[in-house]
């Protein structure tokens, strides 16, 4: 089997194990962070004297490059990663910190989900974005109407889903 597709189902059952967004982009920014690592450490010379004294010091517990978004920014500077991946990154990252400050539990269909994800540039825009407001007139439309939500809230998972997978497969990649 090859390794990309190794990688990507791994990648893939892991986020498909995430009950709610907060999980789900927990397990993103914890992947995501693991490919930027390993992403640093193929970029920097691989001599026996820079991997023992050099890059420990640099990626170390406090060296300047064991902050994620400071890697982000070296990897975008010198051109291994691109805009794009690097933005799509910095907004998961500051969503999931939004989310573990506010304490909130949010549905993907939640504006203040929704709105952010719909940012990132891979992200497949689902053709009814919003959904139908909740009718309450009588029992089959209002069980038609959760329906619709639950199946349009998996529709959106699924692209944040297969957005972020081929986001850290690109990392991966490089």
């Amino acid at each position: 089997m090859p390794k990309q597709t190794l990688a990507e189902d791994t990648i893939l059952e892991k986020l498909n194990q995430q009950a709610d967004i907060h999980g789900l982009l927990r397990v993103a920014i914890k992947l995501i962070n693991d490919s930027v690592n390993q992403l640093i450490l193929k970029v920097f010379r691989k001599d026996p004297h820079a991997s023992k004294f050099v890059i420990p010091s640099l990626i170390g517990k406090n060296g300047p490059l064991n902050d994620t978004s400071v890697c982000l920014k070296l990897l975008y500077a010198l051109g291994i990663i691109t805009r794009e991946d690097y933005e799509d990154i910095e907004l998961l990252m500051a969503i999931l910190d939004e989310l573990e400050q506010d304490g909130k539990n949010y549905t993907y269909l939640d504006d203040e989900i929704l709105g952010p994800i719909s940012l990132l540039h891979d992200m497949i825009v689902p053709p009814n974005w919003n959904y139908p407001p909740n009718q309450d007139n009588g029992i089959v439309d209002t069980l038609k109407s959760s329906l619709y939500q639950n199946r349009h809230q998996q529709v959106i998972r699924s692209a944040l889903i297969i957005s972020i997978t081929d986001l850290t497969l690109r990392i991966v990649n490089k």
